[in-house]
């Protein structure tokens, strides 16, 4: 599995830093909006005025927005996945090895596109939230995504701790949201659902693996969508150092890919 790099944390650090004095945006994912279905990215090299390729990224396609370009008013800097030759089910993405300039006329922030209306389950323990954005449509036929959280498990899993004692996996796989031990009451994210006329999924267990620790505050978590075939779940989860940020991007009705990280308070 890939880690993070510091890079990128620092990027992400700094973005949220800046994001909260501005009171702009919660979360620093972009999306591409571009009708014409794409958006060309900038790549630079040394003095990032001289452009020495040019990726087209589709609509849809994620990012994580760094900062404004440098003398630049129109266009921001990212960070952004790269794109396998062999393309997957399901990518989840902890390194961001690409990046460039976009025009902002070309995309979106995630968390500023038109949001689902959010609700518990009677038990508590599940987060729905629905489109409410057309009010012709009947309630039973309104896209809805739905976060279960129960009860951790991870006690009676295999866990592999380095000298020092952190956890460093769980069955095989990064943990997020603790460090050098599991907290009394600790809970995980069990499922989240997609339910989409004619179309609908369960998350597979490799989008929601180890993601200890789920916020339950809509301050936190949110669903968005730039259209019905492109819908996003962006979350603020664990606290002080432990704390992480995750974006998932559905299509079609189902979960494609997931741009996951540390950042601490």
């Amino acid at each position: 599995m890939i880690f993070i790099n510091r890079a990128l944390y620092l990027s992400a650090f700094s973005l949220f830093s800046l994001a909260f004095v501005k009171g702009q945006n919660k979360v620093p994912f972009g999306v591409v909006k571009a009708e014409e279905g794409y958006a060309n990215v900038r790549v630079h090299k040394d003095n990032y005025r001289k452009i020495v390729d040019k990726i087209r990224m589709r609509k849809g396609d994620v990012f994580v927005y760094v900062k404004p370009a440098p003398g630049e008013t129109e266009w921001i800097w990212i960070k952004y996945p790269e794109k396998q030759d062999d393309e997957k089910p399901f990518v989840r993405y902890e390194n961001l090895e690409k990046e460039g300039m976009v025009n902002k006329e070309r995309i979106a922030y995630i968390d500023q596109l038109p949001q689902f209306t959010p609700s518990k389950s009677k038990n508590g323990k599940s987060l729905i939230f629905t489109d409410n954005s057309n009010p012709k449509i009947p309630t039973s036929q309104r896209t809805k995504v739905v976060i279960d959280v129960y009860p951790s498990n991870a006690g009676y899993r295999k866990q592999e701790k380095d000298a020092d004692g952190k956890i460093l996996t769980i069955d095989k796989i990064k943990p997020w949201g603790i460090k050098d031990a599991l907290p009394e009451g600790m809970t995980e994210i069990k499922s989240i659902r997609v339910q989409q006329p004619g179309r609908g999924s369960v998350f597979v267990r490799e989008a929601i693996k180890n993601m200890f620790q789920p916020t339950m505050d809509f301050n936190n978590v949110g669903v968005t969508a730039l259209d019905n075939d492109h819908i996003y779940l962006y979350m603020i989860n664990g606290s002080g150092e432990n704390r992480y940020v995750t974006l998932w991007a559905i299509k079609e009705g189902r979960v494609m890919s997931q741009i996951i990280y540390n950042s601490p308070e």
